[in-house]
């Protein structure tokens, strides 16, 4: 059968089951509800780790950031319960040093015992930089 012979569906409605009208998205674009929640949580580290990144400069040019859901491993000894962040130098020579991994679900879960749960992340991300960068919490910290 030739290729010429199957109709193309660029120029197809897209179907219409059961007279319910067309698909398409739920919530529109325009109301929050459309952000889920593992976007706003990156928005609000990406906001603290750039007003960082203004304030420290260079000094924060040799790290990376990732966020995963949970930890994928079980808590090393030293760590107390489950781990909301982790520095991981990196040996080999490179323009990255090392990768600061933030943990969202517990990071969230922890927060939300807070009366502050934005200042308790801030505090997170705040604790990570300053064992990355190998200096005191509170030599880095702009709300202080």
């Amino acid at each position: 059968m030739s290729r010429s012979l199957i109709p193309l569906r660029t120029n197809a409605r897209r179907r219409d089951r059961h007279g319910r009208g067309l698909r398409g998205p739920v919530v529109p674009f325009t109301v929050p509800a459309w952000r889920t929640r593992a976007d706003v949580f990156d928005d609000l580290l990406a906001t603290d780790l750039a007003e960082f990144k203004r304030r420290l400069g260079e000094r924060m040019a040799h790290l990376d950031y990732g966020v995963l859901d949970v930890p994928d491993s079980e808590p090393a000894p030293w760590e107390a319960g489950v781990p909301l962040a982790r520095f991981l130098p990196i040996d080999r020579p490179g323009r990255i040093a090392g990768r600061i991994v933030f943990y969202r679900l517990p990071i969230l879960m922890a927060a939300n015992r807070t009366d502050t749960p934005q200042w308790f992340i801030h505090d997170v991300v705040t604790q990570q930089l300053a064992s990355a960068l190998g200096v005191g919490p509170e030599d880095i910290d702009y709300l202080q």
